[in-house]
């Protein structure tokens, strides 16, 4: 009774439907419309890849459609299965067919050997809380064999800190300032496993290091390897190390922020693109990874803002996505360059572009230097003719590099760190004299850190 009333009201909704629309047509009308803690001012560094998708909960999967795509869903815009476009009843008295864009209580009989679509569920929340902690443990069994505790010492000190594995070929890595000045290493796996290891090379300007283990007698298992181009403040972030000690540790949090610049400690140029999490990291996290929610790294945790040396909720990691340059090429060459543009300057500010007048509506580096005989200066890209701490407020400033706009130095230095190598030609965008301009550059190569 209830099914033959409710087809009642849907067709006495239609056919109204069709007469106020056949109206509006008729008139015309439109519808448009680690002891070796090294302190930079209250930084501390803390020393004390595939993506692989986990198997969530079914009842996640049918609730929330989070998951792999089903080979054999429904397409989209197919209701039910069926096999056709909805049909409308304009201009047709058959009182038979219904009239509108949605038939909530009205089933659609799917067409013959249509495969049914996923039967949403709801969860309790005691439910959702438990699918997250199974998520969490089976992430942490996944990733943990990858994790690593280093002890770095002396004959006088020594210090510990994380690491991750790269490779089976049983290369390390961790950060520079966790095997520092060490004369021995050795390395422990979750499952009990200790190995000596050496020092492979290392990169002050990301506080990068490879070491490589000796004489490994189990299966290595390489962490995977995920993105950091792409990540969002409040995605979910999760730390493993060995924090004072404590073995194989996780901590969670989310991403705090993404494109800082932050300088290692080692060197006078800037790790670009850096991951900042309110994830715990403390003394020993350093060289641990930072993952995201499928278990994949994101970052290499480095440093600590805090007053006492110890978790503040601002930590900080190496962007994956510079590890991913990094440590191909100290394996392969022992050291990793970086390109060069060869200019100095600062964000266009409020101040900035008060100063040197220029619009609203233009951001990116100010030119306040150029590196005589440079690719910059080669180039032809000026600098403020008074130099630094003199501005007379007439250099250039770069607002694009092949044509991918930038609104800061940061963006700037992570471009170039991470899009571009010596000896690359690239193409500038500068605004001089009221106008956008290209500039074609060729990069040159960055000092060696020393």
């Amino acid at each position: 009774m209830k099914l033959t009333n409710n087809i009642q009201k849907l067709f006495v909704g239609g056919i109204a439907a069709a007469t106020l629309l056949a109206a509006a047509a008729c008139s015309g009308g439109s519808g448009a419309d680690d002891p070796a803690l090294s302190a930079v001012s209250t930084i501390e560094q803390v020393s004390n890849v595939g993506e692989p998708t986990p198997t969530w909960p079914a009842a996640i999967v049918a609730s929330t459609g989070a998951g792999p795509a089903d080979p054999g869903s429904i397409p989209p815009g197919n209701p039910g299965g069926a096999g056709g476009s909805i049909q409308t009843g304009f201009g047709d008295d058959d009182s038979s067919k219904l009239t509108g864009d949605a038939l909530p209580e009205l089933a659609q009989e799917p067409a013959p050997g249509a495969i049914p679509g996923p039967v949403a569920s709801e969860l309790t929340p005691a439910e959702i809380v438990a699918a997250q902690g199974e998520h969490l443990a089976n992430l942490y069994e996944m990733a943990v064999q990858s994790v690593v505790f280093i002890r770095a010492g002396t004959t006088l000190s020594g210090g510990s800190g994380s690491g991750f594995v790269w490779d089976t070929d049983g290369h390390i890595v961790t950060n520079y300032h966790v095997v520092q000045d060490s004369d021995f290493l050795t390395v422990k796996f979750f499952n009990g496993r200790e190995y000596t290891a050496d020092i492979v090379a290392f990169d002050l300007d990301s506080d990068l290091a490879v070491i490589k283990l000796n004489d490994v007698e189990h299966q290595l298992v390489p962490i995977a390897i995920g993105s950091s181009s792409d990540l969002r403040p409040g995605e979910m972030a999760i730390a493993l190390g060995n924090p004072f000690g404590e073995e194989f540790t996780m901590t969670t949090g989310i991403v705090s922020a993404v494109s800082r610049s932050l300088r290692s400690g080692f060197s006078r140029y800037s790790i670009p693109a850096v991951v900042q999490t309110d994830a715990a990291i403390n003394p020993g996290n350093s060289g641990g990874p930072l993952l995201n929610m499928n278990g994949a790294v994101i970052g290499v945790n480095t440093q600590i803002r805090s007053e006492s040396r110890q978790n503040s909720g601002v930590g900080f990691a190496v962007p994956v996505d510079l590890v991913k340059r990094v440590v191909p090429s100290l394996i392969n060459d022992g050291q990793h360059v970086y390109s060069l543009m060869g200019i100095s300057g600062n964000e266009v500010n409020i101040d900035v572009r008060t100063d040197a007048g220029l619009p609203g509506d233009v951001m990116g580096a100010y030119v306040s230097l150029v590196t005589p005989g440079g690719p910059a200066d080669e180039a032809g890209i000026r600098a403020d003719s008074g130099g630094r701490g003199f501005e007379n407020w007439d250099g250039d400033v770069i607002v694009s590099i092949d044509s991918v706009r930038l609104k800061s130095m940061d963006d700037l230095i992570a471009y170039l760190a991470l899009n571009t190598a010596p000896n690359d030609e690239i193409v500038v965008g500068i605004y001089r004299d009221g106008l956008e301009i290209a500039i074609p550059m060729t990069l040159g190569a960055r000092p060696a850190t020393s």
